[in-house]
């Protein structure tokens, strides 16, 4: 609550009660000297040797307007921290808030920007993830907020170690970067729209530890030039059409070019004397102006459009952040409330039953929502790779029906199919993970905004297209957001209280996917009729001669031979879970907690049935484990078992020595079923 008063209602009341003739007269001195550090396009010198940036556009905007004089002191970051700290300075820019940094500086009340920390990187080093700067060389600026971040919180967050390089400014940081010293840099998000970004940095989409950034006073301050900033910094931010947007538009704008280019003001210049000398060219001065004024005009139009299309970013950035939010803490909550509940002894089992539901759905909603996101980020990265492959489009529809029937039924909902495409011309190569994953996320759709309805999965040939299409009664969709709710973190009502859950993420990786696979997507919309999404491929047909009957679901047993079972797993939860699964009277379970020792147990005990080998272990990763099992034992079968899911992870893993594949979260009947097909073969062998 104190934080809340601090950065919110307090600078309201500043701006009420301080006296409209606040200004330079009543400060102890009005000379300020204020700090410039490198940090484009925020703070630095050009060129010219002038200061410049978004920081000294707004300190120069509020000097003229308080009759204050500016000296700039020049200096290294860590450099100018210090003469802040001994009083040498009155004023530092751009300074993110810290707990440390607030009991040894002044912190004005109203912030300027909001920033994160991001990863950049070059084609060298591939980063998915966190997780991937684990060994990595990290360069970054000295006495920085994310030097700090990096050094104490990143590596207790998530488990991972690496080595990390401080440089005074950012341009020593890039051209380590550049010549390999360092395989990433970490900095804030405004590096991207600095002079030192050139092509070839990659930003990676990796964000971490968001933050506000201020001007920054040393802690004896005179109170009134930090009230007086905070006046200045309320009036300018609460204007749309103030210089505080001007700056922001020129400067977070790469390709925009000088609104008033500085030929103009010496042609204008010899114009008036031309006038002044020579009247005759009256009315060419006259048709100069009227041409000058169009231009500028068109100028104004531009800024305008600008300005509103970073508003609407902004407001979408804010939108999206608070879903992502609530679409991890929601399920989060249920799962952690619920399981600590299930503890107690006295609850009945048709409780628990009904208790552990919510949890195993809030889990799913969770796992959707992180595969989403890895999904985009794939897609961010340009890694998306196709697998080829036959599929049968018909059993895909069928799969999906039955995946999503449950869910269907509970809100009332019923789900038919028409397909036109016949048995026999239903095998189509594509990619099926894609082709999965569309419907998957077009079903989804379907049912989150239809109550009490109908849904129609269907497809038909359309020349050389296969055209499928998922048709609601639901809520439907406005006209002027047709267009909007294929792009990323949208959807078509944007109102943070609307009753349906979601990233917004789900219909831009439909739109990837299909674009990947050379087809089309659209949508015909009514608002309370209905919506109907469709999307083409290409047909590429394979006659099948038989069509496999579906075999319904049911509950794997364990095998009834004795069988020996190693389970490389690091992760204590993991391997609790997967001894649960597969523990008996007849089986004996041995466990390797990394790679090494995985491939010592199978050279001593030439006895075990099989191997579940997880990918990510220490010593040794389990890809590496398998090529040295497979050197001295090319019989015992390997199922691979990972929370990786991107695409050509199977096939990495396939191609060391891995039998089968199976990805976390494990499903129990067909891990059983694995287990049992490879240990038949193996005894039939015997």
């Amino acid at each position: 609550m104190f934080k809340f008063l601090k950065f919110n209602l307090l600078p309201l009341l500043l701006f009420l009660v301080s006296p409209s003739n606040l200004g330079a007269q009543e400060l102890n001195n009005n000379t300020i000297k204020v700090g410039v550090y490198d940090n484009s396009p925020k703070v630095f010198v050009n060129e010219q040797g002038v200061p410049a940036g978004i920081f000294v556009d707004l300190v120069e905007v509020i000097a003229e307007k308080e009759n204050l004089k500016i000296e700039y002191v020049l200096g290294e970051w860590d450099e100018l921290l210090n003469k802040l700290k001994n009083e040498e300075i009155d004023v530092l820019p751009d300074v993110a808030f810290s707990d440390l940094r607030d009991s040894s500086y002044t912190f004005n009340d109203i912030s300027v920007l909001g920033s994160w920390l991001e990863v950049f990187t070059t084609k060298k080093t591939k980063i998915t993830s966190v997780l991937d700067l684990e060994g990595k060389k990290i360069g970054v600026l000295k006495g920085s907020i994310q030097e700090n971040y990096l050094k104490k919180k990143l590596p207790k967050d998530f488990n991972i170690t690496y080595r990390l390089l401080t440089f005074p400014d950012y341009k020593g940081t890039l051209n380590a970067l550049k010549k390999g010293d360092i395989d990433v840099l970490v900095a804030g998000r405004f590096f991207y729209f600095s002079d030192e970004f050139e092509k070839g940095i990659l930003p990676t989409g990796i964000v971490f530890r968001p933050s506000e950034l201020y001007f920054v006073f040393s802690k004896n301050a005179d109170p009134l030039l930090v009230q007086l900033f905070d006046k200045n910094l309320s009036k300018l931010k609460n204007d749309s059409s103030s210089s505080y947007y001007s700056s922001l538009e020129y400067w977070l704008n790469k390709d925009f070019d000088d609104p008033f280019p500085r030929y103009i003001i010496w042609i204008l210049v010899g114009v008036g004397i031309i006038l002044l000398l020579i009247t005759i060219f009256a009315f060419t001065l006259r048709y100069t102006v009227k041409i000058k004024t169009k231009e500028l005009s068109s100028k104004n139009t531009e800024l305008t459009a600008a300005k509103n299309r970073a508003e609407k970013s902004e407001r979408l950035k804010t939108i999206f952040l608070q879903n992502m939010s609530h679409e991890i803490r929601t399920p989060m909550n249920a799962i952690i409330g619920f399981l600590e509940i299930l503890k107690d002894p006295k609850i009945s089992k048709e409780v628990q039953s009904k208790y552990i539901n919510i949890v195993h759905s809030s889990a799913n909603r969770l796992l959707s929502t992180l595969n989403s996101i890895l999904q985009i980020s794939k897609i961010n990265s340009n890694e998306i790779e196709i697998h080829y492959s036959h599929i049968n489009i018909d059993e895909i529809i069928d799969f999906e029906i039955d995946l999503f029937m449950a869910q269907a039924e509970e809100q009332g909902v019923s789900i038919s199919k028409n397909t036109q495409v016949e048995s026999g011309k239903a095998v189509v190569l594509t990619d099926k993970n894609m082709f999965n994953s569309i419907l998957t996320n077009l079903l989804s759709n379907a049912i989150k905004f239809t109550q009490n309805g109908e849904i129609e999965i269907g497809n038909y040939i359309e020349k050389d297209k296969l055209v499928m299409y998922v048709k609601d009664s639901g809520v439907g969709i406005p006209e002027d957001r047709l267009g909007a709710i294929f792009e990323r973190f949208v959807q078509a009502d944007l109102d943070i209280t609307r009753p349906h859950e979601g990233s917004g993420l789900g219909l831009s990786i439909v739109k990837a996917y299909v674009k990947i696979l050379d087809g089309e997507i659209w949508v015909e919309s009514t608002v309370a009729s209905g919506s109907t999404f469709f999307f083409s491929i290409p047909y590429k047909p394979k006659p099948v001669p038989t069509k496999m009957q579906p075999v319904k679901a049911k509950r794997e047993q364990l095998p009834d031979k004795k069988l020996t079972i190693l389970i490389a797993e690091d992760d204590n939860t993991s391997f609790m879970l997967l001894n649960h699964i597969l523990k008996s009277e007849n089986n004996t379970i041995i466990r390797a907690e990394n790679g090494r020792i995985a491939v010592d147990i199978m050279r001593g005990n030439p006895n075990i049935s099989i191997i579940l080998m997880d990918i990510k272990m220490p010593e040794l990763n389990g890809i590496e484990a398998t090529m040295e099992i497979r050197k001295f034992n090319s019989d015992i079968p390997i199922i691979a078992q990972t929370a990786y899911t991107l695409s050509g992870d199977k096939e990495k893993a396939i191609a060391a020595g891995c039998d089968e594949y199976i990805t976390k979260p494990i499903n129990r009947n067909l891990l059983i079923k694995l287990v049992k097909g490879f240990t038949d073969t193996v005894h039939s062998k015997i």
